[in-house]
């Protein structure tokens, strides 16, 4: 490398590391000061054919959420189940806390914590499903039926 091309890293190295810290996985930026009136309603993604509802009384009902996923992005086991939810915070960012109890022997209840985040001003919910270094997302939009 000569001296030009360490140059041009250097200055640009920070640069790029500032405009990463401003956006979320996925490249979404996190979503600030989520209400929750913002959240109740019907949440789904067909590709992951996942549905999350979220009652303004707290309770909250899910059909087909994925707890484990192959590399390919393909389901392996999800679950299913009515609970309650909320909007919690995790290292200064808010995030959606669904817990339901599912009807399967290896699970008695499940918190799922889903990422809150911005696209052009519409609100999204990202489940990571396993290692977030898999890049396996399933990003739920508020059905339009409201």
């Amino acid at each position: 490398m000569n001296g030009r091309t360490w140059k041009w890293a250097l200055v640009t190295a920070p640069i790029v590391l500032s405009v990463a810290a401003c956006v979320g996985w996925g490249g979404y930026p996190p979503a600030k000061n989520v209400r929750e009136s913002q959240l109740i309603g019907t949440w789904h993604n067909k590709k992951c054919d996942t549905t999350v509802t979220l009652n303004p009384d707290g309770s909250a009902s899910a059909i087909g959420i994925p707890t484990e996923m192959e590399l390919d992005h393909k389901v392996t086991h999800r679950v299913s189940g009515d609970g309650t939810w909320r909007i919690d915070e995790f290292s200064g960012e808010q995030q959606l806390d669904v817990k339901v109890k599912v009807q399967a022997a290896s699970y008695s209840a499940l918190l799922e914590d889903f990422d809150l985040y911005r696209d052009k001003g519409r609100l999204l919910v990202a489940l990571i499903v396993g290692d977030p270094d898999d890049d396996n997302w399933c990003i739920l939009t508020r059905d339009s039926k409201r």
